[in-house]
């Protein structure tokens, strides 16, 4: 039997577009539908067996399903804001130009260095640890073994690797069973690091 729904999608694009250039958090936005829908999201609840604590985080990853909706725009920076403008991607885009250069010529404070690639391999194994638990490290392709001549390791490895040790959380039993029958405990994963990409 399917859970009874809220209509989030509906009410989260409607408050978005009642309140139009301000941003919000995933969980601001859950906060504002339990405190103005509660018989809605009573409803919900009681389709499952959620703690108040559950049902809001629930909520919470619903929404930030949104930035895929094609009225709700999304911020770029943890954490990631959604918000709904009348203005087109590009109008938006100059805007922001606009606003960061006047800014820019505001300050005589020495500008942050722009980064490269190298710069940024850190912040993935950083972000990779804190947000899905997985180590990571960085392949140098310099340090390898070269027999296609010049450039030839170019394309051969990834910037970072990571390893998903899949059964961090599971019980002594479950393990027990995935050593027993052979099962994968760890998922492999590679990266390509690009500061800008051009579609």
């Amino acid at each position: 039997m399917p859970r009874p729904g809220i209509g989030l999608k509906k009410k989260v694009i409607d408050y978005l577009k009642a309140h139009p250039e301000e941003k919000f958090t995933a969980r601001q936005l859950a906060e504002w539908v339990v405190a103005t829908y509660p018989a809605d999201c009573q409803k919900k609840k009681s389709g499952g067996s959620y703690t108040d604590t559950e049902f809001l985080n629930q909520l919470v990853a619903e929404i930030g399903q949104c930035r895929q909706y094609a009225d709700v725009k999304t911020t770029e920076g943890r954490p990631r804001k959604f918000y709904y403008t009348l203005m087109s991607d590009s109008t938006e885009v100059a805007a922001v130009e606009v606003e960061s250069s006047a800014g820019a010529s505001a300050l005589d404070a020495e500008q942050p260095k722009k980064l490269n690639e190298h710069d940024l391999y850190p912040l993935l194994s950083q972000y990779l640890l804190d947000e899905f638990g997985m180590y990571s490290r960085r392949i140098d392709e310099k340090c390898s073994s070269n027999t296609r001549g010049a450039n030839g390791n170019r394309w051969l490895y990834p910037d970072i690797v990571g390893m998903e040790d899949l059964g961090a959380d599971w019980h002594l039993e479950v393990r027990n069973c995935v050593i027993q029958h052979f099962d994968k405990r760890t998922k492999l994963w590679s990266f390509e690091v690009k500061p800008l990409i051009f579609s």
